[in-house]
């Protein structure tokens, strides 16, 4: 009975172990700060969330590609009184007053997209 209860035993450490390295490695690849903006993402139930961006003078939002994100990004525009003028690859143009502003998409981590648009522009979040 014991040698039974000592192989149990080393197989749920074993695995225990397994499951901390596949979630480290995880972690290392992804980026920590990005699975915190997808945690939170996730947790608060918006649909998109502003996140980091490494110049200042862009703004980046994420939202998980779920339904339809380009329609997402033009109606959050829209309302921010930006009218869709056209696409161009992951370009996406609006205009407003007589100016033109290019929102930039992203597919990153499969789920999720990254839009990106010149700070002050406008506020993409919930």
């Amino acid at each position: 009975m014991k040698k039974k209860w000592k192989i149990v035993l080393f197989c749920f450490i074993g695995a225990s172990v397994l499951l901390v390295v596949l979630g480290a490695l995880y972690v290392n690849n992804v980026g920590y700060n990005n699975v915190k903006h997808m945690y939170r993402l996730e947790s608060t139930g918006k649909s998109v969330i502003r996140i980091d961006s490494d110049m200042p003078s862009r703004e980046r939002y994420l939202t998980k590609k779920d339904g339809d994100p380009q329609e997402l990004l033009k109606s959050r525009m829209e309302r921010e009184g930006w009218v869709y003028s056209q696409q161009e690859g992951s370009g996406y143009f609006f205009k407003k007053d007589g100016r033109q502003e290019i929102v930039t998409t992203q597919q990153w981590n499969h789920f999720y997209i990254i839009y990106s648009l010149n700070a002050g522009i406008a506020n993409l979040e919930d």
